[in-house]
């Protein structure tokens, strides 16, 4: 599947590992602009020692500032860790941490209301997609890639506090507006109870825009 080759380029010296990916988007909401996402992706190892890490900023015009850490583990790009925390001009007001152990994914959040702590069942195909979070998605045509354009995709937001049913992807070709520019993409969309997620990806596998109809939320990737 074209959308699982990322172009994968030498880091800049002194990161860490394999550049993957880095960019930036723009996040809309209800059709105005919200804020935006700067992210980059890096790899290390090889075969089932591969560690592939997703870090993001979201800085957003209501004051907050959102910052992600994504771990995933082997060629599959399994889960393995999460963190987000969310803060206002500089003060942490939230954080949340998802740990897997075993076939749970064991989670615990640190707010000014206090400590909470629950779980999520933990499948191979589980993907943490949090609301208004785009570069996320970049993995959703690796899984597919890994386990079957039939398997079904099991989505987790600890933000939110919410877990979708797993759903199957539906693929299309669609040519998108990307930066006042034609693209050529592949269309990858999850729907589940009444919930649409939608990817795109251009011809050289990198995420170039996210939507989740039913929340009125886009983003768009600036060139």
């Amino acid at each position: 599947m074209a959308v699982a080759s990322v172009l994968a380029v030498v880091a800049p010296e002194g990161a860490r590992g394999q550049l993957v990916d880095r960019g930036t988007f723009v996040l809309y909401a209800g059709g105005e602009e919200v804020g935006t996402e700067e992210f980059t992706i890096l790899r290390q190892g090889t075969g089932d020692a591969q560690l592939t890490l997703a870090t993001a900023t979201l800085t957003l015009q209501d004051g907050r500032i959102v910052k992600t850490n994504l771990r995933l583990v082997g060629t599959n790009m399994v889960l393995n860790e999460y963190e987000v925390s969310v803060s206002v001009s500089g003060s942490d007001t939230l954080a949340v941490r998802v740990i897997r152990d075993g076939n749970r994914l064991r989670t615990r959040s640190v707010g000014p209301w206090g400590e909470e702590a629950w779980e999520y069942p933990a499948r191979p195909s589980t993907v943490v997609f949090d609301d208004g979070v785009a570069h996320h998605y970049f993995l959703l045509g690796a899984l597919l890639e890994a386990y079957g354009a039939e398997a079904r995709i099991h989505v987790v937001a600890p933000l939110a506090r919410m877990e979708a049913p797993p759903a199957q992807a539906e693929f299309g070709s669609e040519t998108i507006d990307v930066g006042g520019e034609s693209v050529e993409t592949t269309r990858i969309t999850l729907s589940s109870e009444g919930e649409s997620r939608t990817a795109w990806f251009d011809g050289s596998g990198r995420l170039v825009r996210v939507a989740l109809a039913n929340r009125r939320f886009e983003a768009i990737r600036l060139p």
